[in-house]
């Protein structure tokens, strides 16, 4: 009895519980955790290992019953086996004699095989050797060929001449050409694959030669074909060059018949107005790279709509990088050097300008995404930035830019800004260290000095100028509340004796207050109006990079209205000090009643009045009316101290 048959049989036992099913066992994908983790949501484990424990016992049982059953049969086995040794002895002949028949068959077969094999290496030896015998022949068939064909051509030359041809005649030749060019790309191939024949290594100086003379007459012909205007001449050279596979020695003779004298006239003609005083006497680009882009779509555009259409084959060429983007850059370069130099920056910057917007008008004239990068990748391309030292451009920028400030917080003391000043003062700042942070941070993202280039230099600088602003301030403030003396203390020390040196050693709250309605000024128009301004510079570069910026930006930000607290404190240090001196005097009231037999005073005191007269005269002045109403009741905070101070 089979397995299944006992689970079957068992399952159908009304003993055991429904939930029980042994059938399950039999199941090829049965996972005993799986079983254990579905049973034991209903009953519970010790049940489960109970059910178990039985139904192994009655598997047992089973197993002793099986085996019982067939235990007859298995012991009479060996006595109804008789004369099994002679019916082995009658079964080994046949099979000795058939394994014989065998090996000889097998024998037979192999050295048919190997028979055939080697018929088959001598065919394939043979198939080799008529292979090279044949390429042998058609290279040297193929040389011939060229050689008649370039003699035809020196005999048509002797019998025409180089100069003078009529535009059939140089279409006829151009022809020739193209088809001598075919059988040369033939020749190629055929000694490319046999490089290893000595035979045909001894036909590689007349090829070399060949192609040497093939490629002068190539390009004396596209020289007279681009001259004479000749299309047709001039696309049977192209095929030429494709076919031989040097589209750099066309792409160098369209540069020098067609390119480079289109570039010299345009900058002749400009040297000459300026030599008449009709044009700057300056090496400004853009309206040479303007005129020259003229001239070149004027006289190349055919030519270059030809070499990119799809169909035309010609894709191979890069004219417009080779051949025109090499003859500007080499010839601007020459003629007119200091169109890249740094050193004015404004035209510089004007020149650069031009200059990308000329690479982005040739960039537009691709017709296809091969060809885009094809001029990308060019040399001239790479030449041509490279000529543009921006990172000289930048250093120059930062010394215009960031002198200034430094030189404005480097003074000892404070300078207020001049009529002169005031009149391009939007913010009304009042001190020069904030109108030359004021002023820097405006030119690092005017049109006129601004490069999207170098916008993480600029981005840079912007941070390392609130950077040094809020230093300044925080340095002088932090000298003055280290023992720099105040205003009542000038007449009594000696600021050379002290070694303070800052603008806050002996600044005056007036002073101070014009450094804390800077600071507002500045710290709100950074937020409105700067950086929006400057996001908008940076919106060219990933999110991820802007909003990096933007947080470094704001940690700048806050580092300059941060100094707002302790310059408000150094205010109210100075004015709290005036008014402590006017206290002082109360001391002697009381001694003069206990002295005397003076009644007690029955109306206030003119005392009381100028306690507070030094806060009132400090918020009368021009520089306490300049704070925000928040910064005046911050200021105020001089009447809770000195209501603290009397009282105790």
């Amino acid at each position: 009895m089979s397995s299944s048959a006992i689970a079957v049989s068992l399952d159908g036992d009304s003993s055991l519980p429904s939930w029980f099913k042994p059938t399950r066992f039999l199941d090829i994908e049965f996972d005993a955790d799986a079983y254990v983790s579905d049973l034991r949501r209903f009953v519970p484990l010790e049940t489960l290992s109970s059910q178990l424990q039985k139904y192994l016992t009655v598997l047992k049982g089973k197993l002793v019953e099986v085996i019982n059953e067939d235990y007859n049969d298995f012991v009479s086995l060996s006595t109804k086996l008789v004369n099994v040794d002679g019916a082995v002895t009658q079964m080994q002949m046949p099979l000795l004699t058939l394994k014989d028949k065998l090996i000889s068959a097998q024998a037979a077969v192999q050295s048919e095989l190997n028979a055939l094999n080697q018929g088959l290496q001598r065919r394939q030896q043979a198939a080799k050797v008529k292979a090279l015998l044949e390429l042998m022949q058609d290279t040297a068939h193929v040389m011939s060929k060229v050689e008649k064909l370039l003699a035809e051509v020196d005999a048509l030359i002797a019998q025409q001449g180089h100069d003078n041809l009529t535009r059939d005649a140089l279409d006829s030749r151009t022809r020739l050409y193209e088809r001598v060019a075919s059988e040369v790309s033939r020749l190629k191939y055929y000694l490319a694959k046999g490089d290893q024949l000595p035979i045909l290594q001894q036909l590689q100086p007349r090829a070399d030669s060949a192609v040497e003379r093939l490629s002068n007459l190539l390009s004396q012909a596209l020289d007279a074909a681009l001259r004479e205007g000749h299309q047709s001449a001039v696309l049977h050279c192209l095929q030429a060059y494709t076919a031989v596979g040097d589209t750099h020695s066309a792409e160098q003779v369209v540069r020098q018949a067609l390119v480079v004298p289109l570039v010299e006239s345009v900058i002749a003609e400009e040297q000459e107005g300026r030599a008449l005083g009709a044009a700057p006497a300056s090496d400004q680009l853009a309206p040479v790279l303007e005129t020259m882009l003229t001239r070149v779509q004027e006289g190349c555009g055919e030519l270059l709509q030809t070499t990119m259409a799809p169909q035309s084959g010609l894709q191979t060429f890069n004219l417009l990088g080779n051949s025109i983007l090499a003859a500007v850059d080499q010839q601007v370069a020459s003629s007119l050097p200091g169109a890249f130099s740094p050193g004015v920056p404004t035209s510089f910057i004007s020149n650069y300008r031009a200059a990308m917007q000329f690479l982005d008008q040739l960039e537009s004239m691709c017709t296809t995404k091969t060809a885009f990068q094809a001029l990308r990748d060019s040399p001239a391309y790479d030449s041509f930035l490279r000529r543009w030292k921006l990172s000289v451009y930048f250093s120059l920028r930062f010394q215009e830019i960031a002198g200034p400030l430094e030189a404005s917080v480097a003074l000892p003391s404070l300078t207020t800004v001049t009529q002169e000043q005031q009149s391009s003062n939007s913010l009304q700042l009042q001190l020069q260290p904030s109108l030359s942070l004021w002023h820097a941070l405006q030119r690092c993202t005017a049109d006129g000095v601004y490069l999207q280039p170098l916008a993480d230099k600029f981005a840079r600088l912007v941070l390392q100028l609130l950077a040094r602003y809020a230093f300044w301030v925080a340095e002088g403030i932090a000298s003055k509340s280290n023992g720099a003396p105040t205003p009542s203390q000038e007449g009594l020390v000696n600021p050379q004796a002290t070694g303070d040196r800052s603008w806050a050693g002996r600044a005056s709250p007036e002073q101070l207050a014009l450094v804390r309605a800077d600071l507002d000024s500045l710290a709100a128009w950074t937020q409105d109006q700067f950086w929006p301004e400057m996001r908008q510079r940076l919106s060219f570069l990933p999110t991820e990079v802007v909003e990096s910026i933007g947080s470094s930006f704001k940690e700048a930000q806050n580092s300059l209205t941060a100094q707002a607290g302790p310059v408000k404190n150094a205010i109210v240090s100075i004015l709290l000090d005036r008014c402590l001196t006017v206290l002082r005097q109360l001391r002697g009231i009381t001694a003069t009643y206990r002295m005397t037999a003076r009644p007690l005073p029955t109306r206030p005191s003119h005392y009381v009045g100028g306690v507070l007269q030094p806060l009132r005269a400090f918020l009368g002045t021009d520089a306490g009316k300049r704070l925000q109403p928040s910064a005046q009741q911050e200021v105020a905070e001089v009447c809770r101290c000195i209501c603290m101070l009397h009282c105790c």
